[in-house]
């Protein structure tokens, strides 16, 4: 099967779910954000060495960067050691990693102020404050009925991508040898 068949056939079905259960949905969300943060603390402390920057800037990236470690891994470990009360821990957790990334945002803008080529730090703060917002509205009615959307939207886009794909596909056609 073709792979971009395969994807459009998967995002149909990550759709689909995301419209018959929305809560699992976003207790995936939180987990998929915790892993994010984690890979993204790493990154930035390995990144945050390269530059030849001030102290200043160091010491609050790797505040940062170890804060959001330590919480992306309280978000993946969590859901799972405390099964029964999932709802309230992925609630819990949804709003400690919306105010984090408010503070990581505010973080870098003061780390922007001190550094001269600063567009990725304004872009990932800017990213930051708008997945905040998002993450403050999920746990509300708000946030299944927008899991639900965004669930549709792309089971629909799944769909027609894989249709699409289908018919553009290269056909086989054997030939015939005449003598």
């Amino acid at each position: 099967m073709n792979p971009r068949i395969f994807m459009g056939i998967l995002s149909a079905v990550i759709g689909l779910l995301a419209v018959i259960n929305p809560q699992a949905s976003i207790q995936a969300i939180v987990i998929i954000i915790g892993i994010s943060a984690v890979i993204n603390g790493i990154y930035s402390i390995a990144k945050v060495k390269s530059f030849s920057l001030n102290p200043y800037f160091e010491h609050i990236m790797i505040a940062k960067s170890l804060a959001g470690i330590l919480i992306g891994m309280f978000a993946v470990i969590l859901p799972f050691a405390l099964f029964s009360m999932i709802q309230t821990v992925v609630r819990i957790f949804i709003y400690i990693q919306a105010f984090f990334l408010l503070l990581s945002a505010v973080a870098e803008f003061a780390a922007v102020s001190r550094t001269e080529n600063s567009a990725p730090l304004v872009t990932e703060a800017l990213c930051s404050v708008l997945i905040a917002v998002l993450l403050f509205m999920l746990p509300a009615d708000f946030g299944v009925k927008l899991v639900r959307l965004a669930g549709i939207l792309i089971f629909i886009a799944g769909t027609a991508f894989a249709v699409r794909e289908w018919k553009s596909r290269p056909i086989e056609v054997e030939a015939e040898i005449i003598e």
